[in-house]
């Protein structure tokens, strides 16, 4: 090669401008999301202190024009927010993403095994998780054991509608140790 076709070939100087405007788009699109969540959702995110000051702004803003604005300023300050930790946070969140069914299946198989193996993963659940009322899981696990029990024993038996089950109470309960 000569020296007159390396000035063909210019170095890369960063994205290009197109691409640089999607990205901030996408922030601002999260942003939005972010933005129109219920207050206890919002509580869940890793959030700084000024996104969250953003997103109380967003809520006394009632102007169309306005809150067009106001994304902008909110795509501004996500550039600094831990983008990454805040879109796993609102996965675990969303029914439709693959990690909240990934927790969703992990607290099941939790629940199954607590009703088949007993005390021996309840020791196991204890010491992953922090159970605040280990009588009141004994409990919980005791009534779904027996009411697994009788499901086998009396398949055809009818099943009783009222209230919850023995077994989904179990499974509340392990979704409240369940870190967030």
């Amino acid at each position: 090669m000569n020296e007159h076709d390396d000035d063909q070939f210019e170095e890369y100087s960063g994205p290009s401008k197109s691409q640089v405007k999607r990205e901030m788009h996408a922030l601002q699109d999260l942003g939005k999301r972010i933005c129109e969540l219920p207050k206890k959702q919002l509580k869940l995110l890793p959030l700084t202190a000024t996104m969250i000051e953003a997103v109380a702004e967003w809520d006394r803003i009632k102007k169309n024009e306005a809150k067009r604005r106001h994304l902008q300023y909110v795509g501004k300050v996500m550039r600094t927010e831990d983008v990454e930790a805040i879109q796993l946070a609102l996965d675990k969140q969303d029914p439709s993403s693959e990690e909240y069914n990934r927790v969703l299946h992990q607290q099941e198989k939790w629940r199954d095994r607590l009703i088949i193996e007993g005390k021996d993963s309840l020791s196991d659940f204890c010491a992953q998780f922090e159970v605040k009322d280990i009588q009141h899981l004994r409990q919980l696990i005791r009534n779904a054991a027996k009411e697994h029990e009788n499901k086998e024993a009396n398949p055809d038996a009818p099943q009783v509608k009222s209230g919850k089950t023995a077994a989904r109470k179990l499974f509340l309960f392990i979704k409240t140790c369940y870190p967030e």
